[in-house]
């Protein structure tokens, strides 16, 4: 899909109007409704070629990194509406795959031989959820956790560079998938890994020597009444009435006591809620190589896989 096409087809299903004016050049009217993502604008001209931009330079040039494509991939990243989605890569290859294997691999040991290459589809599931953490206030925000179905890792970079991702919901060709998907364990792990984040983010929140302090002042204020009280039932010549007036004071003083310290016990130990709002996949096309290390006598084979989109290798 060219740049062009993936540009009009967002722009068109977000419900905004692209009208060609000539060769490259095109004039758009977006929603109001995203128009905070364009300084607000409605209106706007596009070009997608560097000679047709210089001729119009009314035009916003667009092209991988500008300003317009980055807030259109933000703005359908955001809008999650389709469960799968293929990654659209210009082209699958990697010049001289040895030499950057070789790089990616340099701090291991032996000799390297390429045996073996094939283009398969790598998958990604992304979870994004909605946190709510109750400390002193309710602080809420949504998080997103990729995790890659081929090695079943939180996948940082992806998450960084997923507005770099154009898809389209059929897939445009036929790859194989190199494993066998294990949803379950993917979910499992996106969860845990959002709690622990969650938990260390409540953590940033709480100041536990702001806290401690809390603590000692009320227990010294409250010991304070109590001892006064104290003194107060020792009195000779006190009623029994007063004497008991007295002791119920004491008990009041103590439950106002408690409450505020569990008030500030609540605060050291907020809770965090978690709920999972959705669940999208995506499937990119890689570059699987098969590499055998040789190294004193011994051999092992190793799997790498290269993403277009990161522009780098993992393996398994």
């Amino acid at each position: 899909m060219q740049l062009q096409q993936f540009v009009t087809e967002t722009i068109e299903n977000l419900g905004g109007v692209v009208m060609p004016v000539e060769y490259a050049l095109c004039h758009v009217l977006i929603p109001e409704a995203y128009a905070p993502y364009f300084q607000n604008k409605t209106e706007m001209e596009l070009s997608f070629d560097f000679e047709v931009a210089q001729e119009n330079p009314q035009s916003e040039f667009v092209t991988f990194g500008s300003y317009v494509l980055e807030q259109l991939l933000a703005i359908v990243h955001q809008q999650a509406k389709t469960a799968v989605r293929y990654a659209v890569v210009d082209r699958l290859e990697l010049g001289n795959p040895e030499k950057k294997i070789a790089a990616f691999l340099q701090d291991e040991h032996g000799k390297l031989e390429l045996k073996a290459e094939r283009a398969v589809y790598g998958v990604w599931a992304v979870f994004h959820y909605h946190v709510a953490i109750l400390a002193d206030e309710r602080i809420e925000s949504t998080e997103q956790i990729w995790m890659n179905m081929v090695t079943n890792d939180v996948d940082m970079v992806m998450n960084q560079e997923q507005n770099r991702i154009m898809y389209q919901s059929d897939a445009p060709v036929s790859y194989p998938i190199p494993v066998a998907l294990d949803m379950e364990a993917a979910f499992q792990n996106a969860t845990l890994t959002i709690k622990k984040k969650s938990e260390q983010q409540k953590r940033e929140q709480i100041n536990d020597r702001e806290i401690g302090k809390d603590i000692e002042r009320i227990n010294h204020y409250y010991a304070a009444l109590i001892a006064e009280n104290d003194k107060r039932i020792n009195r000779k010549g006190l009623s029994e009435e007063k004497r008991q007036e007295i002791i119920s004071k004491t008990e009041t003083i103590k439950l106002e006591r408690d409450k505020q310290l569990h008030e500030i016990y609540n605060k050291a130990n907020g809770e965090v809620e978690i709920s999972l709002d959705n669940a999208i996949l995506y499937f990119v096309p890689l570059l699987e190589y098969t590499v055998d290390r040789h190294f004193r006598g011994n051999s092992e084979q190793l799997m790498l896989y290269y993403n277009p989109i990161t522009k780098g290798f993992f393996r398994v």
